[in-house]
């Protein structure tokens, strides 16, 4: 029988950090990692988990080691998205940042119930639900990163990206892609961080992902918050905006890019906004490949995640406002009253309660009286409307104080393999689930393999000044 070495001082603990460091891969590849509070790393396996330890396996270590979570960072898991058929999907956003995707099974006064993947239906307590946003579940091509290994890194730039932390991280000028099969008509949408200036060029239907300059493909260049778009393989551009003034007032933002083969249209949109549309007058006969690449522009680290690649139909439910209203709210932005007689645009007018918006930009104001197989019931002041969930971009919900959820001892936030993420204090461990308590959802059982990262001492300020400063 194998004694596993268990380390309870400090010192032991400290000794084994140090020798980790030595052994493990620069790169952290494998098929999990584990971090630990000094910043050392170690690719391996879970052997087995409880609320207070982790047994880790690791081909450079003689047998498997038990780690204290005390200790522990954070683990990397392999994980996966099972197939299954939903007509749209809501993303619940939570009182303490928590975001959790699923799709909904009814909302009252008190509770939001949301049918997951990852745990079944979860039942929500009203008082701690911020927002509850619904938007169409086309046909998912691909959702990641979920590692380096699917990438490709230019010749030219062989290791100018870095995998960490379920995002790439650019160090260095160079381009990294993969083929994503993408559809003659898709969606290309990826949250991106960045430091002082964006500096990016994204590359679509690309025909060679090893070749940061391919010869066919669709390119967006961003530079801070002007964005062009061109034709790969030469200087054909096609349009460009300086109307993305998120670029340039953040340091991140959730890009989408809406692309059509069919008729040469690609729309550009920045934290849901709709930026501009542009169209390829030239498209007859152009050769497009599979490709989707990233190419930062220089050293300036940039970072891309929660990547989704998904079938489009084609349409814009929405338009871009007018280009000389959008030119005088930049201006006046960027000057305010100096060197330009312009008012200050009005705010916009709050929804009023129990308004809803369509995806057509129709609102509806009624009284929702049930959720059941997709569709939704509303009490309007006319009559009763029954329309599927889909065709919602939210539901508002009854304002409430609202309130967070205590923090508890054995915390911990678990990221899901679709960008879900929740805290709850880790209770049980078993085979092939995780049970775990939070007073936003009360006590519910989590499948293992929808995990991709678990981060554990959440409250510690040490580990969280590490996790906030890793990826820079």
């Amino acid at each position: 029988m194998m004694t596993i070495p268990r380390f309870h001082s400090n010192s032991s603990w400290l000794a084994l950090c140090g020798l980790l460091g030595l052994l493990a891969p620069a790169s952290g590849e494998g098929d999990s990692v584990v971090r630990f509070a000094n910043g050392d790393r170690l690719s391996g396996s879970v052997e087995s988990l409880t609320t207070e330890r982790l047994v880790w396996n690791s081909p450079i270590l003689e047998m498997p080691t038990t780690l204290r979570l005390d200790q522990v960072l954070d683990v990397t898991l392999p994980s996966e998205i099972p197939e299954f058929e939903a007509g749209h999907e809501a993303t619940l956003t939570l009182t303490n940042g928590d975001t959790v995707r699923g799709q909904v099974a009814s909302v009252t006064d008190d509770v939001i119930q949301l049918d997951t993947w990852f745990a079944g239906r979860l039942e929500f307590r009203r008082l701690m639900v911020k927002s509850l946003e619904i938007s169409e579940r086309p046909d998912l091509l691909y959702r990641g990163p979920n590692g380096l290994a699917e990438w490709t890194q230019s010749n030219e730039d062989p290791a100018a990206w870095t995998f960490q932390s379920g995002a790439l991280r650019s160090n260095a000028e160079g381009s990294i892609g993969r083929e994503v099969d993408l559809a003659d008509e898709c969606s290309i949408a990826f949250d991106v961080s960045w430091r002082g200036m964006l500096k990016l060029n994204v590359i679509f239907f690309s025909d060679d992902v090893k070749n940061r300059n391919p010869e066919n493909g669709y390119e967006l260049v961003f530079v801070r918050n002007t964005v062009h778009l061109r034709k790969s393989g030469n200087h054909n551009w096609l349009g460009q905006t300086s109307d993305a003034g998120e670029l340039r007032e953040n340091e991140k933002a959730r890009i989408e890019i809406r692309a059509s083969l069919k008729t040469g249209m690609i729309a550009f949109f920045v934290d849901d906004r709709i930026v501009d549309v542009w169209t390829d007058p030239e498209l007859a006969g152009a050769t497009f490949g599979k490709g989707l690449q990233f190419v930062s522009q220089d050293s300036s680290p940039v970072r891309i995640s929660v990547i989704e690649v998904a079938t489009w139909d084609g349409v814009l439910d929405v338009m871009p406002e007018p280009r000389g209203a959008r030119r005088q709210l930049n201006q006046f932005r960027q000057f305010g009253m100096r060197g330009a007689e312009l008012a200050p645009p009005e705010p916009p007018k709050p929804e009023e309660e129990g308004r809803m918006v369509l995806r057509n930009g129709d609102s509806l104001k009624g009284e929702v009286l049930s959720i059941t197989d997709g569709f939704i019931t509303v009490k309007t002041e006319y009559s009763e409307v029954k329309l599927p969930v889909a065709r919602l971009r939210n539901i508002t919900l009854k304002t409430v104080d609202l309130e967070e959820p205590k923090r508890m001892s054995g915390d911990v936030r678990a990221w899901f393999a679709d960008g879900s993420s929740m805290v709850f204090r880790l209770d049980e461990v078993n085979e092939d689930t995780l049970v775990g308590y939070s007073q936003t959802f009360g006590t519910s059982e989590f499948k293992t393999t929808a995990f991709s990262r678990i981060e554990f001492n959440i409250y510690s300020l040490d580990m969280e000044e590490i996790r906030s400063g890793e990826a820079w």
